[in-house]
Formats: structure tokens, C-alpha cells, sequence
């Protein structure tokens, strides 16, 4: 039975690496140091003090992740078929959402996306705000007691396997991984499929 569809943030409903990329193109002309930003980066995992620091010396101005946070929901715009499809499938399975990150990048993220429209911020689980990250299971549970189902009712879907895939199994769900960030269709794909197993 699946009662509760939970989801990763970055790379899975939202274009993380995308809108990273864009920050950087538009304030870089030096291809060395664009490429060498993505490569410190690492897709939102890498050290974040090395990144900030480089950042810094090849901008002349200060980066924190309150800024970065800032820099990439600028770039993000709802994908209006995904948020049709999230909208179609609330009103079958609880949705949510669990994420690592600091609060209020990913909470400018998650509006900044349009998803508060169709997931409320109550079922948004942020691993700085709750005190333990993913792969622990413990925030996977947490999210499933939280919307009343077991975790074996869950699907989580997410883009990571040690982090979204591993995490999520250790906690009794059900998992999908997905290599690009879902529209909406390929999210209608995902759940038939789910369904039909």
C-alpha cells in the first residue's frame, strides 16, 4: 500500500546544480575558476568553507550560505507541470519532503520553486532544523510518524544513493532513485510504476 510519497529537494523537484552553475557563469568570466567552483561544490556536498574562501578571493566580495541560499532560489522557477502532477497526487498520498541543508536555504528553495503551493512547510523536513541529516534513519522515521504511516507505506524519492537510497531503506521504506530532476511526467511515470510492482 502506498500512503506517503516523500521526496529529496535538491536535484530531485528542484534544478540545485543548475541554478549553482548559473551563480557562477554570471558572476565568473574565467573559465579555470568557474570550473574549479563546480568542482569544490560538488553538487551542493562539497566543502563548503574551501568554496566560500575561493569564492571569495576570485570575487572580492563575501559568500556565506545565507547568500548562496539567496543566489540560487533567484534562479529557480516553478515547473508547472511537476507542480500540476505533485497537486493531482496530493489528493491520493500524503506528500512531503526530506532534505539536507540549512533551514533557510532550503525553506527559499522550497518557495521559491512554488512547492509550498502543494506540500505544506509542516511536512518539510530539514536535516539542520531537526538535528540529524541524511542517510540516519532517524529523520526518514521522523517524517513518517509525523504524517501517521508506517514507513513501509512510504515511498521516499530522491537522487542520491548513500544518502536518499540508503538512508530511506534503513528506515523500512520503499525507495526510488532518479537520474534528472522529475517534471511531471516523469513523475506520473515514477508512481505507475511504483504501483504497478
Amino acid at each position: 500500500m502506498l500512503n506517503a510519497v516523500l521526496f529529496d529537494l535538491d536535484n530531485t523537484l528542484v534544478d540545485r546544480d543548475r541554478a549553482f552553475r548559473d551563480c557562477v557563469h554570471a558572476r565568473f568570466r574565467d573559465p579555470a575558476v568557474r570550473s574549479e567552483l563546480l568542482r569544490l561544490d560538488q553538487g551542493g556536498r562539497g566543502d563548503r568553507q574551501a568554496l566560500f574562501e575561493f569564492w571569495e578571493h576570485h570575487a572580492g566580495e563575501g559568500i556565506n550560505q545565507t547568500i548562496l541560499g539567496r543566489l540560487l532560489a533567484e534562479r529557480l522557477q516553478p515547473d508547472l507541470g511537476l507542480l500540476q502532477t505533485l497537486r493531482a497526487l496530493s489528493n491520493e498520498v500524503k506528500l512531503g519532503i526530506i532534505t539536507n541543508g540549512s533551514g533557510e536555504t532550503q525553506r527559499q528553495k522550497f518557495k521559491a520553486a512554488g512547492l509550498a503551493e502543494v506540500i505544506s512547510a509542516d511536512y518539510l523536513w530539514i536535516s539542520a532544523e531537526v538535528g540529524t541529516p541524511k542517510p540516519d534513519p532517524a529523520i526518514f522515521l521522523l517524517a513518517s510518524q509525523t504524517l501517521g504511516e508506517a514507513p513501509e507505506n512510504c515511498l521516499f524519492v530522491g537522487d542520491h544513493e548513500p544518502d536518499d537510497r540508503a538512508g530511506a531503506r534503513a528506515a523500512g521504506m520503499r525507495t526510488r532513485l532518479v537520474k534528472t530532476v522529475l517534471t511531471g511526467d516523469g513523475l506520473n511515470r515514477l508512481i505507475s510504476q511504483e504501483r504497478a510492482r
